[in-house]
């Protein structure tokens, strides 16, 4: 009889499914039959009529077939998938297929029971084109080492804007270490597999001109915006010419020395960005963190000139890079990093005893603040670099 799953969710097909979607027989010993796979199906509610061939890695399946109560291992090509009793009846197993890419395929399902009776059907598993996920700088200089972060990285080849091949120092299966070729240009980057290709949607150098939909509004280069004297600046070691350098002492809600505070005077007095979803949009940069124990970094927008007031009402985000599960230690990056801050994270105030403030309209991106403020242990050292302050369309 036709049955339907109604539930969304995949614990709930799960659930539904090992209980009665299917008619399943005791689990009594199987005296030594073969089981035999009649076909595969999606476990996936829009779907769930669906016989399938192949799927993809880390996909969900339903085998379908007889003699199933005894089987205790699935394998697909050469990787042996997790069977979990609860999730197999006489006549279905439900079973993820392995994350691991084979080293032979066989283009096979194989299973085999307790007693050691082996049965194979044929299903193909299929391995994703590259996944391109994000640069750990985008900001790097020609002839040194780019990291790209993603997954499905097998036999990589990299291209660089205007299809410049790339040297690659070292890859793993999420990550590749590639030399930027000299003469490289701004852009996304593609990265070819043995089993396709993926342009980035993120941009190499990611600037105004190569992306309209990035707003590079303060680089370092010039400084006429600082027209209250805050922060300090250097060039040496930097990806891109001059940087902002905040270094200094941090307390438990001291006021922090004028090195140790950052406010962009936007003399055009015009919102940086005037088109596109705060939802989609972030505040990105590059950093190169040398010690930074505790304090946060507050960060916020305002429209108000000559202002810089860490008690207003303007949505804050607070960065705090040294929190790893709630445990604080020193946060120290192997150099420049780049750093994405979703302008929906900016919703505290001070002491985060409100965190339901929001950026509403893009109008009130004119100014940018930022200081070392808040609760700490004590006193500390701090040594942030911070470069290319940029509006993005990230997602």
């Amino acid at each position: 009889m036709k049955t339907y799953i109604k539930n969304i969710s995949l614990l709930a097909v799960m659930l539904t499914f090992i209980a009665g979607i299917f008619t399943a027989c005791d689990n009594d010993d199987d005296n030594g039959a073969t089981p035999v796979i009649r076909y595969v199906r999606t476990t996936s509610a829009a779907q769930s009529d669906s016989i399938i061939t192949s799927a993809y890695l880390g996909n969900t399946i339903a085998l379908i077939g007889d003699n199933f109560s005894n089987v205790r291992e699935v394998w697909f090509n050469d990787q042996q998938a997790r069977v979990n009793p609860v999730f197999v009846t006489n006549n279905a197993i439900l079973v993820t297929i392995p994350n691991d890419i084979p080293t032979e395929v066989t283009n096979k399902i194989r299973l085999v029971t307790r007693s050691g009776i082996e049965s194979l059907f044929d299903f193909a598993v299929d391995v994703p084109t590259p996944v391109l996920n994000f640069l750990t700088c985008e900001y790097v200089a020609d002839g040194d080492i780019a990291v790209i972060n993603g997954d499905f990285f097998l036999e990589p080849k990299v291209f660089f804007n205007g299809n410049m091949a790339a040297e690659i120092a070292n890859f793993t299966k999420t990550q590749i270490q590639v030399k930027v070729p000299n003469g490289s240009k701004a852009g996304p980057i593609t990265v070819e597999s043995i089993y396709g290709s993926t342009r980035s949607t993120f941009s190499f150098r990611d600037n105004n001109v190569q992306t309209p939909t990035t707003v590079i509004f303060v680089d370092f280069e010039e400084t006429s915006w600082n027209t209250w004297g805050l922060s300090a600046f250097a060039s040496q070691g930097g990806p891109t010419g001059k940087y902002m350098a905040l270094e200094g002492s941090t307390g438990s809600w001291a006021w922090p020395a004028n090195p140790l505070q950052f406010y962009f005077n936007n003399p055009t007095r015009k919102p940086i960005v005037s088109e596109g979803d705060i939802e989609n949009l972030a505040l990105r940069f590059e950093a190169n963190v040398h010690e930074w124990h505790d304090t946060p970094l507050l960060l916020w927008f305002s429209k108000n000139k000559d202002t810089h007031d860490v008690d207003g009402a303007d949505p804050q985000a607070h960065w705090k890079p040294y929190l790893n599960s709630g445990v604080k230690s020193n946060f120290v990056t192997d150099g420049w990093i780049t750093v994405t801050i979703p302008l929906t994270d900016f919703k505290y105030n001070k002491d985060e005893s409100d965190d339901k403030r929001a950026i509403s309209n893009l109008n009130e991106l004119v100014d940018l603040h930022a200081m070392f403020f808040g609760a700490a242990d004590g006193t500390s050292n701090v040594k942030l670099w911070i470069d290319n302050m940029r509006i993005v369309k990230y997602k």
